[in-house]
């Protein structure tokens, strides 16, 4: 059922997609793809893996105080997230306990531990992603001419980040608000499975392994400040990628457009609407291009190439990963 489910709703993000593409006109995106540079979009491919290189590295150095991993397993283990976030309603998030897992299977890690790094790793992409936004609000306000509409965005934008940040700190840190959660979410699933009961002490006992597990890590102040510094290069990275394959297009623009367009988009993403965010960054995505004034056809295409290389390839990718580590994962299925 989960997995006819996935299909439906990655059907319904791609008709979304081609609805926009029917109503800028097919020969129109087509004709814009053609005048593309293909050594600049060549370098916002490479920008991708590095970024995703990056990303595994930081979760390496947080895994730290319980193990000493290999970067082709922490690698692995992130475009095996990446591929479950893209097939899940929520994207960068909905993979995230399936990396773990595989993460504690391949090196002999308490699922626990190898969770509470993720919980962690999210909150180091959180800090820099929460300043870049605040730094893109403060500038179009105080150096360019920009619509209340727009002030409007950036502001929810803003808001809905700071509120993800606090309540993923609150539970992380506070153990009687994370087992609240816990027990509260028990009982609605005892509704529909008394077997639920059965599992009441084993997830308290995970809780408290987690909770602890959170609290060694802020301990380590050397490696979360390494890893915030990674974040900060992830995080260009990611938006160099999107501003190069708009440049590839052959279209000048403000490099701080892109930054709005790409942070505003990946906020899109988190919001439990469709697999991955298909259909809902890519039109979030579009509508703030337009709002900039970009061409529509131009609009459209940035938007498709830039999620191809970020949704589409890497998920590619984290498939060939899947089916290589299937051994590590079966216990999921």
């Amino acid at each position: 059922m989960a997995k006819i489910r996935s299909i439906i709703l990655l059907l319904a993000g791609t008709s979304i997609i081609f609805l926009m593409i029917h109503v800028v006109g097919a020969g129109d995106v087509i004709e814009v793809i053609y005048q593309a540079d293909p050594l600049l979009f060549l370098a916002a491919v490479i920008c991708e893996f590095a970024a995703v290189a990056l990303w595994a590295a930081r979760w390496r150095i947080l895994l730290r105080p319980f193990q000493q991993v290999r970067f082709k397993n922490s690698f692995a283990g992130i475009l095996i997230g990446i591929f479950f976030n893209n097939i899940t309603p929520v994207a960068r998030a909905g993979g995230e306990p399936f990396r773990a897992y595989f993460l504690g299977k391949k090196e002999g890690i308490d699922f626990e531990n190898t969770f509470a790094t993720v919980a962690i790793d999210r909150v180091l992409d959180s800090f820099p992603f929460l300043i870049i936004m605040t730094i893109s609000l403060a500038y179009f306000i105080l150096l360019l001419e920009i619509s209340a509409q727009m002030i409007i965005i950036l502001c929810i934008a803003l808001f809905f980040n700071v509120i993800l940040l606090s309540l993923v700190l609150y539970f992380s840190f506070s153990l009687k608000a994370a087992k609240g959660l816990m027990f509260s979410l028990m009982r609605i699933i005892a509704k529909f499975s008394k077997r639920a009961e059965k599992y009441e002490s084993k997830i308290e006992e995970a809780v408290e392994q987690y909770h602890g597990a959170i609290r060694k890590l802020s301990s380590r102040r050397k490696d979360l400040t390494i890893s915030l510094s990674i974040s900060f290069v992830f995080w260009f990275l990611v938006i160099l990628r999107n501003y190069l394959v708009v440049v590839a297009l052959g279209y000048e623009v403000n490099f701080m457009v892109i930054v709005v367009v790409q942070t505003v988009g990946t906020l899109v993403g988190v919001l439990p609407i469709l697999p991955g965010g298909l259909g809902s960054i890519d039109g979030a995505m579009v509508f703030l291009y337009f709002s900039f004034g970009f061409p529509a056809a131009l609009a459209l295409t940035a938007s498709l190439l830039d999620r191809f290389l970020s949704f589409w390839m890497m998920m590619a990718v984290g498939a060939v990963c899947v089916f290589v580590e299937r051994e590590f994962l079966k216990d999921l299925g």
